[in-house]
């Protein structure tokens, strides 16, 4: 390129020194010369920047070889990596399928433990309504107890004022037995007999002791004792009495029930006679009906010939404490 230069300059000088070049040839060569060195300029500029290209190349190539251990070192590493990766995917597929397995056993697992949990459910809710109705029958046995310990206790006042007025009426009776025993000393016990049972006091007279065979007039001995009777009964105005006449089998069943009346009957009006309350007074007549002992000889039948005083405590009150 430098030859080439060279070259057009000695051609100028010479054209110029020969003076056969026009002024128009000379201004073309000039502007000529101007456009070839300005090429000339570009292209040592040209040149310069491939220069520093191919520096920089080299520069880079050197940096380039520099970093080819690296590179390879970066491959073998990012082989490395793949086959992790590759192994990690093969891990991963395979944990997915166990997952996948796993989930549905669970799956199966949870149905049945879902089925499991609402048949125990169900039997809860029986179980409850089962409580609910116990605790229904427990809250009315609860109230049927308090109610029935209420009336137990009521009944064990009851019983209680019952107890003591029973107690007082034994006593009661005992005493009226005890003074009737005393006021009608004196007459024969086969005549006269006064014993305590079922909380009533009997007396019971003999027909030798009232009346006469076949009569209902009472004789002055028998008066004598219902006078005494009557002292002890007029000192009790609360004792309820019974007058039954008994008779034995001899005659008619229609004689001995009139007999029984009559006799009954005239013990009460000689009581009344005495001053014993009518209102106080029963008389019935039982003929052969509620003998003592059998009716087979001539001794017991005159047993069961007899006239029986029952002597009752009043009622009203046991009457009233057990309604």
């Amino acid at each position: 390129m430098k030859d080439a230069y060279i070259y057009i300059f000695i051609l100028l000088a010479f054209l110029i020194h020969s003076g056969c070049v026009s002024t128009q040839k000379y201004e073309e060569v000039v502007f000529e010369r101007e456009q070839v060195k300005q090429e000339n300029q570009s292209m040592n500029e040209t040149i310069e920047q491939q220069d520093k290209m191919i520096k920089e190349l080299r520069a880079k190539e050197v940096q380039l070889q520099e970093k080819i251990p690296m590179i390879a070192e970066l491959e073998r590493h990012i082989k490395n990596l793949s086959s992790a990766q590759a192994d990690l995917k093969d891990k991963y597929d395979l944990l997915l399928n166990e997952n996948e397995d796993l989930i549905k056993t669970v799956t199966v697992e949870k149905s049945k433990l879902s089925d499991a949990l609402a048949s125990k459910q169900r039997e809860l809710d029986i179980k409850e309504r089962e409580l609910s109705l116990v605790e229904l029958r427990l809250t009315s046995q609860q109230e049927n107890l308090r109610a029935l310990r209420e009336d137990v206790q009521i009944r064990e006042q009851k019983l209680a004022e019952l107890t003591r007025e029973l107690n007082a009426q034994a006593s009661v009776m005992k005493q009226l037995r005890e003074k009737i025993t005393e006021s009608l000393l004196g007459f024969s016990s086969d005549d006269l007999t006064v014993s305590e049972r079922n909380g009533r006091v009997y007396v019971s007279m003999s027909q030798n002791l009232l009346f006469a065979k076949g009569s209902s007039t009472i004789d002055r001995q028998g008066r004598e004792a219902i006078r005494r009777l009557a002292e002890v009964l007029n000192s009790q105005p609360d004792i309820r009495i019974n007058v039954e006449g008994h008779t034995d089998t001899d005659g008619t069943q229609e004689t001995n029930w009139d007999l029984s009346v009559t006799r009954a009957t005239a013990v009460v009006k000689e009581l009344t006679k005495l001053g014993v309350a009518g209102y106080r007074i029963t008389a019935s007549g039982r003929a052969f009906h509620d003998p003592i002992t059998f009716n087979d000889s001539e001794e017991n039948k005159s047993r069961n010939r007899r006239t029986e005083i029952i002597l009752s405590p009043r009622l009203e009150d046991i009457l009233e404490i057990v309604r």
